[in-house]
């Protein structure tokens, strides 16, 4: 061989028709509900560190006027610490909660947390409207939507989650997440 490659050739139909890319597969996988791949299930477990963890609820409160900063650390079974600052109250709030482990996925996830400190401070964000779009209280109890914080272009992939259990370590929640494609 000389060092050139031979290129082998294409039937005639092959070589005309044009060949789509990776993403417009995708695309229209997930412009079909993922139809292609009835009967898939995946389960699986997602470490996320608290960096991450902070990174998101700092994308996702960018634009809040209520709340101007928030830091979460996160401890073992299922205990967060939430260290807060509103232009609503004159000292920084630090919140203890405690998530739940299994995540509502009957419409959109809904992650429930019981505020185990300083419950008259989360009524009083409520009744002011502190709470960002999402977020909503009722006595002690938390409840986040998670798609009110996910981008448009990727709730379709909500429909795909079938469950959710939480459990957290010191530095990180872990997400134990079924995913399935329902048969047709």
């Amino acid at each position: 061989m000389n060092g050139k490659r031979s290129r082998t050739k294409l039937p005639p139909r092959m070589e005309s028709a044009r060949i789509p890319s990776v993403d417009e597969i995708f695309r229209r996988f997930v412009g079909n509900g993922f139809s292609e791949f009835a009967g898939l299930m995946v389960e699986a477990s997602i470490p996320v560190t608290e960096q991450v963890f902070n990174e998101i609820i700092e994308t996702a409160l960018r634009d809040n006027k209520n709340i101007t900063a928030c830091r979460v650390s996160i401890g073992p079974e299922n205990q967060i610490s939430v260290d807060l600052r509103t232009p609503l109250w004159f000292l920084p709030i630090h919140l203890k909660l405690r998530v739940e482990k299994s995540v509502d996925c009957t419409s959109s996830p809904k992650v429930r947390a019981r505020l185990e400190n300083l419950g008259f401070l989360g009524k009083l964000g409520s009744f002011l409207k502190a709470l960002p779009n999402g977020v909503n209280m009722n006595g002690d109890l938390v409840v986040v939507d998670m798609g009110a914080f996910i981008p448009q272009e990727y709730k379709q992939f909500l429909d795909l989650v079938k469950s959710i259990a939480i459990r957290t370590e010191a530095g990180r929640v872990i997400l134990d997440l079924k995913l399935e494609v329902e048969k047709r």
